[in-house]
C-alpha cells in the first residue's frame, strides 16, 4: 500500500480574472477550490489513475473540514492528524498577464500534535509499505523530520521517497531513502552547486553520495531524467499546451510509485510518470491530470535506458 504525507497541506482558491489593475477594483469572473499540498495531490493521482493509497495530513479548522469533504467527494482515502490551528489556504489568481501563486503560512504545531502523526503513522503502515513524504514544514516541527521518519521506517522495511526542498530534503536524504524527486532547482541546492545542464552527473553524485537507489529528476518541458540502481533513464514528453505546471512533479511521482507498487518494470512506470506530468500541465489551475488524458499521452512518451553507470549495491 501506498501512503502520503503532508504536513502543510493547504486549500487552493483558485481566481480568474482579467486584468490586475493597482488601486481598482479586480471583478474575479471564476473560483474554484482545491484540496491541495504535494502529498495529497500525489494521492488525488493515484486515485484517478484507478490505484490505492492513504493520504496522512495534518487538518485543521474549518478549512480542514471542506478539505476532507472535497476528498470524500473524490474518493480519496485519508487519514486525518487533526490540528487546533486552522489549515491553510493558498491564492492562484489567473489574469491576461500570467499566473499568480500566494502561499500563505501554515500553523505552528505543537509537540501532542506531532506526536500524533507518529502515533498514526506507526498504527497505519507495515512490512514492505511505501511512503511518501512531501511537501514543506511547517512551523513547530523540527527541520529533521523527513530524516527521523526515513530511519523509523527503514527499520521496519518499508520503502521512503522524499519530495521536498532545502533543509528538510538536505536533512532526509542522510537517512538514505529509497528515493527522491527534485526538479533541477532542487537538485542543485541538495548538491550545493549548479549541475551546468550535466544532470547524468548530478544524479550519479547524488545517488552515490547519499546512498540512495532511485533519484528521480523532472525537467519541466524537457521531460524527466532518472537514476534507478545504477542506472540513466530518460524520459522525453511531447510538447502539449500548457495551462498550468502546478502538481506536474507530483503527478510524476504518484504514477511512478503507483506503477512500480503493481510490479510494473522501471520503464512502464516512467513512460506513465511522464504521461502524468504532461496531462496535468493540459489542466487549469491545481486540476490535476485526468485518466483518459494520460493513456491518450503515454503512447508519446519515450523512455531510453543508458548502459549501467555502476553497480548497486
Amino acid at each position: 500500500m501506498i501512503f502520503t504525507l503532508t504536513l502543510n497541506p493547504a486549500l487552493d482558491r483558485y481566481l480568474y480574472t482579467g486584468k490586475l489593475i493597482a488601486d481598482d477594483t479586480v471583478r474575479i469572473d471564476k473560483i474554484k477550490d482545491y484540496p491541495a499540498g504535494k502529498g495529497v495531490d500525489v494521492s488525488r493521482v493515484i486515485n484517478e489513475l484507478g490505484g490505492h493509497s492513504v493520504a496522512i495530513a495534518f487538518l485543521g479548522g474549518r478549512i480542514g473540514d471542506e478539505i476532507e469533504e472535497m476528498l470524500n467527494d473524490e474518493g480519496v482515502v485519508y487519514a486525518s492528524v487533526r490540528t487546533e490551528g486552522e489549515t491553510r489556504m493558498n491564492i492562484l489568481i489567473e489574469s491576461d498577464g500570467g499566473q499568480y501563486r500566494l502561499s500563505l503560512p501554515g500553523p505552528d504545531l505543537s509537540e501532542r500534535e506531532i506526536d500524533k502523526l507518529h502515533k498514526t503513522i506507526d498504527i497505519l503502515l507495515r512490512e514492505r509499505d511505501t511512503l511518501l513524504m512531501c511537501g514543506s514544514v511547517p512551523g513547530g516541527v523540527g527541520k529533521d523530520i523527513y530524516r527521523v521518519l526515513c530511519e523509523r521506517m527503514t527499520g521496519r522495511k518499508i520503502k521512503v521517497y522524499i519530495d521536498s526542498d532545502k533543509e528538510p530534503l538536505a536533512e532526509g536524504v542522510k537517512a538514505s531513502p529509497t528515493g527522491i524527486k527534485p526538479n533541477t532547482h532542487e537538485l542543485d541546492r541538495l548538491l550545493g552547486k549548479e549541475s551546468g545542464g550535466d544532470y547524468e552527473k548530478a544524479l550519479r553524485e547524488v545517488s552515490e553520495r547519499y546512498s540512495i537507489p532511485e533519484v528521480l529528476l523532472t525537467m519541466g518541458k524537457e521531460g524527466a531524467m532518472a537514476m534507478i540502481e545504477g542506472r540513466i533513464y530518460r524520459v522525453e514528453v511531447p510538447a502539449v499546451p500548457v495551462k498550468s505546471a502546478v502538481g506536474a512533479g507530483d503527478s510524476f511521482l504518484g504514477a511512478y510509485c503507483m506503477y512500480r507498487e503493481m510490479g510494473g518494470t522501471v520503464e512502464t512506470a516512467l513512460k506513465m510518470a511522464g504521461a502524468a506530468s504532461v496531462a496535468t500541465v493540459m489542466t487549469p489551475g491545481t486540476e490535476l491530470c485526468r485518466r483518459e488524458d494520460v493513456v491518450k499521452i503515454m503512447e508519446k512518451v519515450k523512455v531510453n535506458k543508458k548502459a549501467q553507470v555502476r553497480d548497486w549495491r
